[in-house]
């Protein structure tokens, strides 16, 4: 396959499953040989179609003589795919677009869909100028900060008329969730926010201390060709390029795992020691498990509870992969997870969240995403804070972590707790905004007085 076919594929199961792109990508690079560069062209294919479809979609509309409702969703895919290229990619001849995407249609045991996606196309390749500028405008679609390309017809909202409505339609966000930073944050942080998110998400590993150093990775991935850097954080390091993580060089040996910077940070803050007891309250996939006990030096015991059994596989095999021998796993039920009046020194409590913080990894939660799910996950996080404090040792420490940049799931839901809760003490709190260096979130450290 190649990849654009690849990309048609996922994006019609993501668009009638909607699955993770990431894990279907996953799948199908491990199914298909494909050279370093098709891959990364898949994965951009993928992800970008999927973060900027409401842009495609106002860019396709006046090239389409009917509503795009009305357009069956294998062909309206297509013409996603074109369009991305079209607009976003450079470096692309446009008669090569056009003819891959038609063909695209063939292949697909579609050729009726052939005329119409070619006419398409055709006419929106018409439209995308070689012109730029570096403001916004209701013909000018954001690529990156400070670039703007010109598409003719206006197909925009006018930013100086509307420029909330401007920014949804440009950056294809959900109106309710910018509207939600535009308040809290201004337009200059929301601009930001749009163009970091819509970027590819850079991939930054997380090395295996119990198996090697960092000095040793970057050595052997430098010799395999492979761009890496050091990152902030002495486990840390990231790749300028994409990558497909099972064929690095040092996987199969367990010497790292994937892992954003701000997630190691929540186990650095948890500060685990060797010989301690430690709880991973809500575990799978295990990136965070990991890290606990490559901290603790394979010394003590940590216990991984999730209510997903087969997910709970997952942190079984990063455990076999990366050598770690002192994790238990525990299936725990959703709404009971009391684990029998146990006690522990170390608490890492990773709740599940809106995942705003990392939209430009996961780019199919900016349309799954509802203004109630907020609320109702701040509930859920809140109960599973106050289980988790029951559950710790005097003199202990917890770490409340998510990967969400909404107050309500963050410092409020630690609030709310330490009303409840006396004898503990809110010791410290870390913002991790997206893009300064990486994932957005949010850690808090407690601890109870002995």
């Amino acid at each position: 396959m190649t990849s654009r076919e690849v990309a048609y594929d996922i994006l019609q199961r993501w668009q009638t499953r909607r699955r993770r792109a990431a894990r279907l990508l996953e799948e199908r690079f491990s199914q298909t040989e494909l050279a370093a560069d098709e891959r990364a062209l898949a994965t951009e294919l993928v992800h970008g179609v999927i973060r900027r479809r409401d842009t495609l979609t106002a860019l396709l509309k006046p090239h389409v003589n009917r509503p795009l409702s009305q357009v069956e969703p294998g062909a309206l895919v297509l013409l996603w795919l074109g369009a991305y290229q079209l607009v976003f990619l450079s470096g692309i001849p446009t008669y090569a677009v056009v003819n891959e995407t038609t063909a695209l249609a063939k292949r697909a045991g579609k050729p009726q869909w052939t005329g119409f996606v070619n006419a398409v196309l055709r006419a929106l390749a018409r439209a995308v100028t070689d012109d730029f500028t570096d403001t916004p405008a209701a013909s000018a679609v954001p690529l990156a900060p400070g670039r703007f390309r010109i598409v003719q017809g206006s197909p925009l909202p006018d930013p100086s008329r509307d420029w909330l409505e401007y920014f949804v339609a440009a950056f294809s966000f959900p109106k309710w969730l910018a509207e939600r930073w535009l308040t809290r944050s201004g337009e200059s942080e929301l601009m930001r926010l749009g163009f970091w998110f819509n970027l590819p998400a850079r991939l930054c590993l997380r090395v295996n201390t119990l198996q090697t150093t960092r000095e040793r990775l970057l050595e052997t991935l430098r010799e395999s060709q492979i761009e890496a850097r050091p990152g902030l954080l002495p486990e840390a390091v990231w790749l300028d390029e994409t990558a497909f993580v099972r064929r690095l060089p040092g996987f199969e040996a367990g010497w790292f795992a994937v892992q954003d910077e701000s997630a190691m940070a929540a186990a650095h803050l948890l500060d685990p020691q060797p010989g301690q007891r430690v709880l991973d309250m809500c575990a799978a996939p295990g990136g965070k498990t990991t890290h606990l006990a490559a901290l603790m030096k394979n010394e003590g015991q940590i216990v991984a509870a999730d209510i997903d059994g087969d997910r709970l596989k997952r942190v079984e095999e990063s455990c076999r992969r990366l050598g770690v021998k002192i994790v238990e796993t525990r299936v725990v039920p959703r709404h009971d997870i009391d684990l029998a009046g146990e006690q522990f020194d170390r608490i890492l409590l990773d709740v599940p969240c809106s995942n705003t913080g990392v939209l430009g990894k996961r780019p199919e939660v900016r349309w799954r995403l509802r203004p109630a799910d907020i609320t109702d996950l701040a509930g859920l996080q809140t109960r599973l804070l106050g289980s988790a404090c029951a559950k710790l040792t005097p003199s202990g420490r917890l770490v409340y972590s998510t990967c969400s940049v909404e107050p309500e799931e963050n410092r409020a839901a630690v609030d709310a707790v330490l009303r409840e809760q006396s004898d503990f003490t809110l010791v410290k709190e870390v913002h991790h905004i997206p893009g300064q260096p990486g994932d957005g979130g949010y850690q808090a450290l407690l601890e109870k007085r002995g």
